[in-house]
């Protein structure tokens, strides 16, 4: 059958570890590229573009993420991680997903002229209707996406990604520079989302069966059995990215509401900078790992050595960058943004803070998805979300700050509970998630601490490229060098380059 060979996974699972290996050394070797292109182009409309102009997108943002966390009912990501699928499960999901998704492009239509009310911005019309076209995109081809990462085929995913990127980058900035002001941000991720659709359609022309083929009443028990483990899967994880989304976009819809469209402008700005480091990595990993994890479930001593080394390749590329974009705060957004956004700098700095200690329980989606435990991933939902509402309301008294200060303080308490919530019914134990977050934390903290020090009362330079060149060598240097006494971690240091190894004679 023609749709058989795409969703046919025979071929990992006799060589799924250089797989994996081979699928995160392509994704790592295109963050180089998408870093210069995000980078880049924001470099570039930061100084085109007024922080009215972000904050205006930004108000949109949270429409955007919660219509994102209900769209294609969790299934994508349940095509990733069945074991097991055919053909007439994977269009029964398609069916399904087409008429909830269809359902939410009309409340986001209806909600463009609401939010242009709630806001006082008329310009809102606009860009939420635009932004569903894109949105409307991406859920048409998601089976199309989640089958080739059931593949991972992750080279062909990078490629489409980093030349959407471009193309985007390329016409927000001609946008730009013709005076589209807002229009420019909306065109780039717009622009970005269509052509990633339409990719995935030519690379992976899988077709819904329309109709249902008949069977036995075994088979066809057997059939609703699947498909109901299925549904309930992709339930409960949309109930979870509904709930997680609530508590994360509430802190930009008090601050557009309250303080207006500048103000979350710099607010914006501060959250994506302060996410970024972590984003390129976690993103980067996430469809790997997803589908590694999955794979090996059958062994649980695979499943875990799997999340060990990847948790702490995480860990030890993440957690330094962000500890050194909190001590060179000012320098780093200075840099990329120029002198108008050194207003976001505290933001910057306490946002930092809450993805370093939060990046501990943002990999719990990892184990949740890749294990199937998304009802326990959902409880915690109920959890976690009402504590971030109040701890962002009481912070929302004192401005934008106070808002992210809550955002931050609510993470660094809900982080360590998360973990062991998690790990009570993971197979990964708490002495292996121990394992991979100590030595990156602790490494990183020391070297930020020390590259502190020698700021205040070692050296300062006047040009702001210098600055950072010594101190990014300063930290890196004592980031290696208590990385490598740190008990472990020579050993992890050594795996890492022996996985590399095998790797390269395997490709010979």
């Amino acid at each position: 059958m023609k749709n058989s060979r795409h969703l046919n996974t025979d071929t990992l699972r006799s060589d799924l570890k250089r797989r994996s290996l081979l699928s995160g050394l392509i994704s790592f070797a295109a963050q180089p590229i998408k870093l210069g292109l995000g980078i880049g182009s924001t470099a570039i409309l930061a100084r085109i573009l007024t922080p009215a102009d972000f904050g205006l997108v930004a108000m949109v943002a949270p429409l955007l993420s919660l219509a994102d966390s209900l769209s294609n009912f969790g299934l994508e990501t349940a095509t990733v991680q069945r074991e097991e699928l055919d053909n007439q499960q994977l269009s029964a999901s398609f069916w399904l997903s087409l008429k909830v998704n269809a359902i939410v492009v009309a409340l986001m239509v209806i909600m463009a002229g609401i939010l242009a009310q709630f806001y006082g911005e008329e310009e809102l019309i606009t860009i939420t209707l635009l932004m569903t076209l894109g949105f409307a995109a991406v859920c048409l081809t998601f089976v199309h996406k989640s089958l080739l990462k059931r593949q991972m085929r992750f080279g062909i995913l990078t490629t489409i990604e980093v030349i959407s990127l471009t193309l985007g980058a390329a016409i927000a900035i001609m946008a730009a520079y013709k005076g589209w002001g807002y229009l420019a941000l909306v065109l780039q991720l717009v622009v970005m989302q269509l052509v990633q659709s339409i990719a995935y359609l030519i690379v992976c022309p899988w077709l819904p069966e329309k109709q249902i083929k008949q069977h036995t009443s075994n088979q066809k028990n057997q059939q609703d059995s699947n498909l109901q483990a299925i549904l309930s899967y992709g339930a409960h994880l949309t109930g979870f990215r509904f709930l997680m989304r609530i508590g994360m976009q509430l802190d930009r819809i008090l601050i557009g509401y309250l303080s207006g469209a500048t103000a979350l402008g710099f607010y914006q700005v501060a959250y994506k900078w302060s996410y970024f480091s972590f984003q390129q990595v976690y993103f980067s990993l996430f469809d790997v790992a997803v589908s590694s994890f999955s794979r090996t479930l059958h062994d649980k001593n695979l499943y875990r050595s799997y999340c060990r080394k990847v948790l702490m390749l995480l860990f030890g590329l993440c957690m330094p960058a962000l500890a050194f974009s909190f001590v060179e705060a000012r320098e780093v957004l200075l840099l990329l943004l120029g002198n108008q956004w050194l207003e976001a700098v505290p933001l910057f700095r306490v946002l930092s803070i809450a993805v370093f200690v939060g990046s501990m329980y943002r990999v719990t989606k990892w184990l949740y998805i890749s294990s199937g435990q998304t009802q326990q991933q959902f409880r915690w939902g109920l959890i976690h979300t009402p504590v971030v509402i109040l701890a962002v309301a009481i912070g929302s008294r004192w401005g934008a700050f106070g808002v992210g200060a809550g955002y931050t303080s609510a993470i660094c308490l809900l982080t360590y509970p998360s973990v062991a919530f998690c790990l009570k019914t993971s197979p990964l134990t708490k002495k292996d998630f121990l394992a991979a977050v100590s030595c990156p934390a602790l490494s990183s903290i020391i070297a930020a601490f020390i590259l502190y020090l020698c700021k205040q009362f070692i050296f300062s330079f006047d040009n702001l490229i210098i600055s950072l060149f010594v101190s990014l060598t300063i930290f890196c240097i004592a980031y290696i060098c208590f990385w490598l006494v740190f008990p472990g971690g020579r050993q992890a240091a050594a795996e890492v380059l022996l996985n590399i190894k095998q790797l390269r004679q395997k490709s010979d």
